[in-house]
C-alpha cells in the first residue's frame, strides 16, 4: 500500500516542480523591482546624505562627503572638503533644516520647469541647488562655487577659532550644548537689548536734535510713534547678525533664527500700527476742518480698518516663517466660507449697509432722524449699526441694514423749521380789527430775526364754530431745537402783546346763550328786516360803494417778500 502511494504521488509532485522550476523565470523578472540607479550620487536624496551623513562628528569623512559635488568650475579639486564643510556650515547656521524624507528618490526627477534640478530651500537659499550631471546628481557648480561668499556673509563674525583658545571646562557641554555657546548666546540676548535702549534713546534723541535744527515738526511726533518698535527691529537685525557666529546645532539655530524673524515681523507690524496712528491723526485733521460730521465718524472705522489689515499681514508674514502652508490654509477657508458666507449673511448686510451709508450721507453725526420706527439724535455710524440717542435718553442700535431700506426722515437737514397753527378771535371781533391784528402779525414775522421773509401766510381764513380762525404759517431759520422754540416764544408772546394793544380776545370753545329779551306768552321773536336789501347787495357788488374785494389796508400788509 505504502509502495502504491509513493507510486502515484511521487510522478504528481515531480511533474509540479518542473512546472514551477520553468515557470520561475519568467515570473522573477516581471515581478522583480526596477534596478536600483548606481553609485553614491544616483538620486537628489543621497547626494544630499553622501554630504551631510560624511560630515556627523561620529562619522567624519571629508573627502566622502564631497563626493557627489560638482568641482568642474574650481581650478584645484583638492578644495572639495573645504567646499562641503562650507555648504553644511552655512545650512547649519542659518538653520536650515533638510527633511530626508521629502527629497527626491528618483534618477530622473525634474522640476516645474522640466529641468534635472533640485533645490533645497527655494525661498530660504536658493543659491544651493543640486542638478543631474551625466548619470549622477551632485551638488551644482555654481553652488560649489560660492560656497565661500555665502560662508563669510554667513559668518560676519568667526568665533571657531576663538573658542580653541578658551579654557576647558568652557569647550565641555550641557544637553548636548557647548558652555561657550551658552554663554556666548545669553551675551548675544544681552547686547541685542542693550542696541534696543541705544536705538531708542541715543540714535531717536539724535534725530530729533537734528530735526529740530531743520525745523520738522511732523518728525517728532512720528519719532515718539515709532521709537519702541525701531529699538525692537534693530535688536532683532543684531541677533540675526551675529547668531550664526555662535555654530549653534541646526535644530538650536532654526528655533533662535524662527525667534528672530517673528520678532522682526512683530516690530514691523508694531512700527505701521503706530504710523497707522499718525495717519490717523492727520485724517481727523482734515475731517475737523469740514463742515459735515460724517467724515469725522468715518475716520474711526477707516483706523480700525486698517489696522486690522496690518495685523493680519503681519500674522500671514509669521505663519509664512512658521513653514505654514498660508495658501493651502487660505484654501480651506475658502472651502469653508461658503459656510460662514451663510453664518454671517446678517453681518455682511450691516457692512455693506454701512459703506451705502458713508456714501450716500442721508445724515450726519448730531441729525435729529427717523427712521426704522426710532426718532432721535445720530451718535455714531459703526460697521453695524447706527446708534440713536432717544429725546427720553436711551440709546438705540439700529442695524445698518435696516437703515439703508428705510426711509430716513432727516430733521436735523432742514434748512427752516415750519410753524402752523391756528388762532380764534371772538365774534364781536370787527372788521378792522381782524385786518390789524393781521397786518401786525406780519409786522411781528418781518420784525423777527429767526424767521424766514420770503415765505409766510397770515390770513382771516375760516368762520370757526366757536371762533373766527386766523392762520399763522411761517418758517424759522435756526440751528437747533432749543432755538426753535425761543423763536416761537418770542413771536407767541410778540401776539399776545398786539393783542392787547388792539383789544381783540381769544375764543375758546364754549356756548353762549344771549337772552335780549322776554318773549309775552303767545308771541314769537322777529328780527327786524333792513328796507332796500337789492341796493344792500348792489353796494357789495362790482364797484359798490361798500365793495372792497382786496381788504380795507390799514397799513401795507407786511406781505412776504416774493424772490
Amino acid at each position: 500500500m505504502r509502495n502504491l502511494l509513493v507510486a502515484r504521488v511521487l510522478p504528481s509532485l515531480l511533474t509540479l516542480l518542473a512546472l514551477c522550476a520553468w515557470l520561475a523565470p519568467a515570473a522573477a523578472q516581471e515581478a522583480a523591482p526596477a534596478a536600483a540607479p548606481e553609485g553614491p550620487c544616483a538620486t537628489p536624496y543621497a547626494a544630499v546624505d553622501v554630504l551631510l551623513s560624511f560630515q556627523q562628528p561620529d562619522n567624519l569623512r571629508p573627502k566622502k562627503a564631497a563626493a557627489c559635488l560638482d568641482l568642474s568650475e574650481e581650478p584645484d579639486a583638492s578644495v572639495g572638503p573645504e567646499r562641503a564643510r562650507q555648504i553644511k556650515d552655512i545650512l547649519d547656521a542659518r538653520g536650515l533644516w533638510v527633511k530626508m524624507e521629502s527629497l527626491p528618490k528618483d534618477p530622473d526627477h525634474e522640476d516645474e520647469a522640466g529641468n534635472r534640478r533640485y533645490v533645497l530651500f527655494p525661498s530660504k537659499q536658493p543659491e544651493l541647488w543640486l542638478e543631474k550631471v551625466g548619470d549622477q546628481w551632485l551638488w551644482s557648480a555654481s553652488s560649489v562655487s560660492r560656497a565661500p561668499a555665502l560662508y563669510a556673509d554667513t559668518f560676519a563674525v568667526d568665533l571657531q577659532t576663538l573658542s580653541r583658545r578658551l579654557p576647558e571646562w568652557m569647550q565641555g557641554s550641557v544637553l548636548g550644548l557647548e558652555i561657550w555657546k551658552i554663554l556666548g548666546l545669553l551675551i548675544l540676548i544681552l547686547l541685542a537689548l542693550f542696541v534696543r535702549v541705544l536705538v531708542v534713546l541715543v540714535v531717536t534723541s539724535q534725530l530729533r536734535r537734528w530735526m529740530g535744527k531743520l525745523g520738522v515738526t511732523w518728525g517728532e511726533e512720528l519719532l515718539n510713534k515709532v521709537s519702541k518698535p525701531l529699538g525692537v527691529l534693530a535688536a532683532a537685525a543684531t541677533a540675526a547678525l551675529l547668531l550664526p557666529a555662535l555654530r549653534l546645532p541646526v535644530k538650536t539655530a532654526a528655533m533662535a533664527v524662527l525667534v528672530v524673524k517673528v520678532l522682526a515681523a512683530f516690530s514691523l507690524v508694531w512700527a505701521a500700527y503706530r504710523l497707522i496712528d499718525l495717519f490717523v491723526g492727520w485724517l481727523e485733521s482734515k475731517a475737523a476742518a469740514t463742515e459735515t460730521k460724517m467724515d469725522d465718524q468715518l475716520v474711526p472705522l477707516v483706523a480700525t480698518a486698517l489696522k486690522v489689515f496690518t495685523v493680519a499681514l503681519g500674522v500671514v508674514f509669521v505663519l509664512q516663517n512658521l513653514d505654514v502652508d498660508v495658501g493651502s490654509l487660505l484654501a480651506g477657508l475658502g472651502i469653508g466660507g461658503l459656510a460662514f458666507a451663510l453664518a454671517a449673511q446678517d453681518t455682511v448686510k450691516n457692512l455693506f449697509g454701512a459703506l451705502t451709508i458713508f456714501l450716500d450721507r442721508p445724515f450726519h453725526i448730531g441729525d435729529w432722524v427717523a427712521t426704522a420706527g426710532t426718532e432721535g439724535v445720530v451718535e455714531s455710524v459703526g460697521f453695524r449699526s447706527v446708534r440713536i440717542r432717544t429725546f427720553y435718553n436711551s440709546l438705540i442700535s439700529v442695524p445698518n441694514a435696516r437703515v439703508a431700506d428705510s426711509t430716513v426722515d432727516n430733521y436735523g437737514a432742514r434748512q427752516y423749521r415750519r410753524v402752523k397753527a391756528t388762532l380764534g378771535l371772538t365774534y364781536d371781533t370787527s372788521p378792522d380789527q381782524m385786518q390789524a391784528f393781521v397786518e401786525g402779525i406780519r409786522a411781528i414775522l418781518k420784525a423777527n430775526p429767526a424767521t424766514r421773509k420770503d415765505v409766510y401766510e397770515i390770513h382771516f381764513r375760516d368762520f370757526g364754530q366757536s371762533s373766527l380762525e386766523v392762520m399763522l404759517y411761517f418758517f424759522l431759520k435756526v440751528p437747533g431745537w432749543s432755538e426753535e422754540l425761543k423763536a416761537r416764544h418770542d413771536i407767541f408772546l410778540e401776539i399776545l402783546r398786539l393783542a392787547k394793544e388792539l383789544n381783540v380776545d381769544f375764543a375758546f370753545p364754549t356756548q353762549t346763550l344771549h337772552v335780549e329779551s322776554v318773549a309775552e306768552a303767545g308771541k314769537t321773536f322777529e328780527r327786524e328786516t333792513p328796507e332796500g336789501l337789492a341796493e344792500v347787495i348792489a353796494a357789495f357788488g362790482p364797484e359798490g360803494s361798500k365793495s372792497r374785494p382786496e381788504g380795507r389796508m390799514i397799513t401795507e400788509g407786511y406781505y412776504a417778500e416774493k424772490p
